[in-house]
């Protein structure tokens, strides 16, 4: 499953899910230069308090790179909706971005994720229906 999402300019910023029995691999990337700058795995596990979900992640960053909160947001979130163990790699470059065109790719990747859930919640049911 492919989703593009306007970032602003002529960028945007895409993601690629692949269903992989139960678990996910998910890529998002984007910009002018993608690449791979983080890699996060989540695996879902019942809370340490005792009530509800949460998950451990691990994260691989590359030198330089702060792509890790984009990844780590759409691995748990994945992880947690879908109980799944999912592995997000992501890079997404805007040569010297400001801090509001920094703001916007983090806005830009939340829609995105929305778009995302909502896709693996519609093949969910097409599953189910077959």
């Amino acid at each position: 499953m492919r989703y593009v999402e306007k970032l602003f300019g002529e960028y945007e910023i895409q993601c690629v899910v692949v269903e992989m029995g139960s678990d996910y691999t998910v890529s998002v990337f984007g910009g002018s230069r993608p690449h791979v700058g983080s890699v996060v795995m989540s695996i879902p596990r019942p809370s340490l308090t005792g009530t509800g979900g949460s998950c451990t992640s691990s994260v691989l960053n590359g030198i330089g790179h702060k792509d890790e909160v984009i990844a780590r947001l759409f691995a748990e979130t994945v992880a947690m909706r879908k109980n799944a163990i999912v592995v997000c790699s992501c890079g997404i470059h805007i040569d010297d971005a400001d801090t509001e065109q920094l703001r916007e790719i983090t806005r830009c990747s939340e829609r995105l994720l929305k778009y995302v859930l909502a896709g693996l919640e519609e093949h969910s049911k097409e599953s189910h229906e077959k």
